[in-house]
């Protein structure tokens, strides 16, 4: 009893020395492959290679610690294992080596893990631990634009064991040791009309507003905006990123495993941002430029509106990590049906206003000109009237005698 006792003992210590050294590995592999993995994002074959030689040989250092407390294991148990104590021993060393089973997030096994970069997507790569203000890295796109050539890459997402993760005898996670951060860069480009019939969207999208009278005036307003890679973080900052959602697009709990274990966020879209906080915004400038003039006021100072919302839009954009690549009216200014008929009576009563003595006397003319080609035709009117008969009389008094 005292051998088993003893071989008990010396087999807690061992499994101790191995807690400690796996501990000293876990945390030196996380700080170093967290380091070494933003490397991935240089112009170099070097920084790919030492990120690889950095996670095989921590995976080879833990093999190789491993293999050595079981070795060990298996000398101070080999006694009682010959004695027909194999299922015993087996148990025991079940329940003490911790090791076992490996994840990845959520998985059963330890895999490589791998995503690629495209062109139009900003790439920020962040340890979890450590000096990450230093150590994060980012995809130099525009770099590679500048020489005429895109940037594409592959970047693979480095694990490490998280101590104790699974519990005193449980089996330890494998979790990455970082995040990459993904930002769309694609651009933007809306048309916010009331039409049916054109714009971007079949359903009303003009903006509401209204004049200093409170009469009402919708206005359309077309847009385009981008995100260029000088302002990724600046955007990311402000907007954040989409949240890891289920397979049925379910919010999930922020306490789950493949929340708390996810190596990949994407940011919020361009689209979505500018479909939202942009176009409301946008809004807002708009109306708070017409709502500050009278009716009339409003429709002169078009231009003027649009320069003030331009400059006020491109400011708040700016401030946000979004460059306005235009903006201008996307359509004409919309009134409700009896303005818009006061205002068509309005101007054709102001237009006639200027031709109308020059029409007047083009009816005088064709009045005059009927009449004598009547006279011409049909004689003297067989009614007279007093008028006529006057200046008969006095075309008489003054003919010059025969």
């Amino acid at each position: 009893m005292s051998s088993i006792i003893g071989r008990i003992v010396a087999s807690l210590v061992i499994i101790g020395i191995y807690a400690f050294f796996a501990f000293i590995i876990s945390t030196a592999e996380t700080l170093a492959t967290g380091t070494a993995a933003g490397g991935q994002f240089e112009n170099s074959d070097l920084t790919y290679l030492r990120l690889l030689g950095i996670v095989r040989g921590f995976g080879w250092l833990t093999s190789i610690l491993w293999f050595s407390i079981a070795l060990t294991l298996l000398a101070i148990w080999w006694a009682p294992l010959k004695r027909g104590l194999a299922a015993f021993t087996a148990v025991v060393i079940a329940l003490l080596i911790v090791n076992g089973e490996a994840r990845a997030f959520y998985e059963k096994t330890e895999r490589t893990e791998a995503y690629t970069i495209m062109p139009n997507e900003s790439a920020f790569w962040i340890p979890d631990v450590g000096d990450n203000k230093n150590s994060q890295a980012q995809l130099e796109s525009e770099a590679y634009l500048n020489e005429k050539k895109l940037a594409v890459k592959r970047f693979i997402i480095p694990h490490a064991k998280l101590t104790n993760t699974g519990g005193y005898l449980g089996w330890d996670f494998y979790v990455p040791t970082g995040r990459l951060i993904l930002v769309d860069r694609t651009p933007f480009s809306r048309e916010w009309v009331d039409a049916d019939d054109r714009g971007t969207s079949k359903t009303k999208q003009g903006f509401p507003c209204q004049s200093k009278e409170g009469l009402n005036i919708t206005a359309g307003v077309s847009i385009g905006t981008s995100v260029l890679e000088r302002d990724a973080a600046k955007f990311l900052y402000r907007f954040g990123v989409n949240p890891p959602r289920g397979k049925k697009d379910e919010m999930l709990d922020r306490t789950a495993p493949e929340v708390i274990f996810t190596s990949v966020y994407y940011g919020r879209s361009l689209r979505e941002v500018m479909d939202d906080v942009g176009r409301k915004k946008v809004q807002t400038l708009v109306c708070a430029e017409i709502s500050s003039r009278t009716f009339d006021k409003a429709n002169d100072d078009a231009n003027a509106i649009m320069a003030a919302v331009e400059k006020n839009v491109r400011d708040y954009f700016a401030s946000v990590g979004v460059t306005l690549d235009f903006i201008g009216w996307g359509d004409t200014f919309e009134f409700d049906k009896d303005v818009q008929k006061a205002v068509n009576d309005k101007y054709a009563a102001a237009k006639l206003a200027e031709v109308m003595p020059i029409l007047q006397a083009l009816a005088q003319i064709k009045i005059q000109e009927g009449m004598g080609k009547g006279m011409g035709e049909k004689g003297l009117p067989i009614v007279v009237t007093p008028g006529m008969f006057e200046a008969l009389t006095n075309a008489i008094k003054t003919a010059p005698a025969q």
